[in-house]
């Protein structure tokens, strides 16, 4: 039997995904038991889109689910509701748990468009929320693909995150945030350096002032010489795995 696709996990109307399926195909929690594991319900975004996951699968891999489910929230009784959160980008959540990558998203072809930038950064984002430590560094290290395939296409192909998303994460994630790290180090390695001396680039600059703030240190180590983080990420990578 196949491991279950993301649709027939994330429909209301889907069959709940087969145990032995969800075993089989686990690959980051092989200590997670599924003969007597219930199943939760997990109700996203305004509409109540339902999709269910084993409750030791995702209590194992999120805090925020673990204390949802058998903390100080017990009363959930295997259902909850998370009305802020999209729950497009929540079914990527749920692939990665059951298949252990990003299948979906390391599909994508290059030149998609700035959506599938902002997609990566909403997923990241919503790991944070929940505590997803490994899924973080997997989103991160896609980005980090991304950038690679991006990068060897020609110039007029190479389509960097835009300011929009720049905004959206430095709105939505907390300072020290490796992925505004990211987001710094990527403006100033790879937009030429005209884009900074632009009138409309200082004017908003000075309306997003945590990034107008980050990026003039990592600017002066381009100016002085020093090599690419994208071309050495051994810090990098060491940052974003403690």
């Amino acid at each position: 039997m196949e491991a279950p696709t993301e649709s027939s996990i994330v429909d209301v109307n889907s069959k709940v995904p087969d145990t032995d399926t969800a075993t089989s195909s686990l690959k980051q929690y092989d200590n997670v038991y599924f003969g007597d594991n219930p199943i939760v319900q997990l109700k996203l975004g305004a509409v109540g889109k339902i999709f269910y996951v084993h409750q030791g699968l995702i209590c194992e891999s999120s805090p925020f689910f673990r204390a949802a489910f058998t903390g100080g929230f017990k009363e959930n009784s295997g259902s909850i509701n998370l009305e802020e959160d999209d729950p497009d980008i929540f079914g990527h959540i749920v692939q990665w748990l059951y298949r252990g990558k990003l299948e979906t998203l390391s599909k994508v072809e290059v030149d998609t468009g700035f959506d599938y930038w902002m997609k990566l950064f909403q997923l990241y984002v919503l790991a944070d929320k929940y505590g997803m430590r490994l899924l973080k560094n997997a989103v991160m290290d896609l980005l980090f693909q991304t950038r690679d395939r991006r990068k060897n296409k020609e110039t007029e192909t190479h389509k960097p995150p835009q300011q929009s998303c720049v905004t959206y994460v430095y709105e939505n994630t907390a300072p020290g945030s490796q992925l505004r790290r990211f987001l710094v180090i990527y403006y100033v390695w790879h937009i030429k350096l005209e884009w900074f001396n632009l009138s409309s680039t200082i004017e908003w600059l000075e309306a997003n002032p945590a990034f107008g703030a980050e990026w003039p240190q990592a600017f002066a180590s381009r100016t002085t010489g020093a090599s690419s983080p994208f071309y050495d990420r051994s810090s990098f990578n060491k940052s974003i795995r403690d």
